[in-house]
C-alpha cells in the first residue's frame, strides 16, 4: 500500500472517519474520486477554482490554461495558479492534476517531487491516463 493513514484522535468524527477511509482507498488504487462533504471557504474565486479542480478526472492532466479557459478566460492562468496554491485540502480537490502548458510539474505546495510520484500513482492504475503523463517534467 502507497500509504496507510490512521487517525491520532482518540474519537475521530465521521468525516475524519470518511476522508481516512477515502485517502486509504485512493492510495490503495480503488477509489477515484472523493465524495465527501467539504467545508472550505476562500474567496469566490478560489472556491470557483477548487470546484473545478474537483471536475478532473483521476488520470487527467489539464494545464493552469485550460483550467482558466474552463472557468471562464484564458486571462485568468497566473490568478488560477494562485488559488491552487492555497487550496486547503490537496489530493481530495486534486491540484496535482495541473500542470504547466510545457509539462513542467510546477506549483505544487509539496514539491514537484510529490506531485509527479501522485501523478505516477494515478497512471498505474488507470488505463486511460491522460498522454500528457508521457511528457512530465520536474
Amino acid at each position: 500500500m502507497f500509504c496507510d493513514y490512521k487517525l491520532e484522535d482518540e474519537n475521530p468524527n465521521d468525516i475524519a472517519l470518511q476522508c481516512s477511509e477515502a485517502l486509504n482507498g485512493y492510495f490503495a488504487g480503488k477509489v477515484f474520486d472523493f465524495n465527501l462533504p467539504l467545508d472550505i471557504s476562500g474567496s469566490p474565486f478560489q472556491e470557483k477554482v477548487w470546484e473545478t479542480l474537483k471536475k478532473i478526472k483521476f488520470g487527467e492532466v489539464w494545464s493552469y490554461k485550460d483550467l482558466a479557459v474552463s472557468i471562464g478566460s484564458i486571462k485568468y492562468a497566473r490568478a488560477v495558479g494562485n488559488a491552487n496554491s492555497k487550496n486547503p485540502i490537496s489530493i481530495i480537490i486534486p491540484c496535482h492534476r495541473v500542470i504547466a502548458s510545457n509539462g513542467k510539474l510546477s506549483g505544487y505546495a509539496g514539491g514537484a517531487d510529490i506531485k509527479k510520484s501522485l501523478l505516477l500513482h494515478e497512471r498505474r492504475f488507470c488505463a486511460n491516463a491522460s498522454s500528457r503523463f508521457l511528457e512530465l517534467k520536474n
